[in-house]
């Protein structure tokens, strides 16, 4: 007589990825939210970095509602540089 077949181990399922993770403001240092600040200050992109990956819940606590809304509103101006003409002087 042959043994009876064993049952499969049980597989464990895969943890759904959560996408906007709630970023605690309160553990982060004073100057912690001062440096993200002042990188966001010259580095726009950071902020719809925060975005995607927090939401804009929290990069609107983090960076300001006004500071969010001021790199939105020119991001949608496109890259205009007024400090140079491609024109030549004859």
């Amino acid at each position: 007589m042959l043994p009876a077949p064993r049952p499969a181990p049980a597989v464990p399922k895969p943890e759904a990825v959560v996408v906007h993770q709630e970023m605690v403001l309160e553990d982060l240092s004073r100057e912690q939210v001062v440096d993200w600040r002042n990188r966001a200050a010259t580095d726009h992109l950071l902020v719809f970095d925060h975005i995607d990956r927090y939401g804009e819940v929290s990069a609107r606590r983090l960076f300001t509602s006004a500071f969010v809304d001021q790199v939105t509103r020119l991001s949608r101006l496109g890259h205009v540089s007024l400090g140079y003409t491609t024109w030549e002087r004859s």
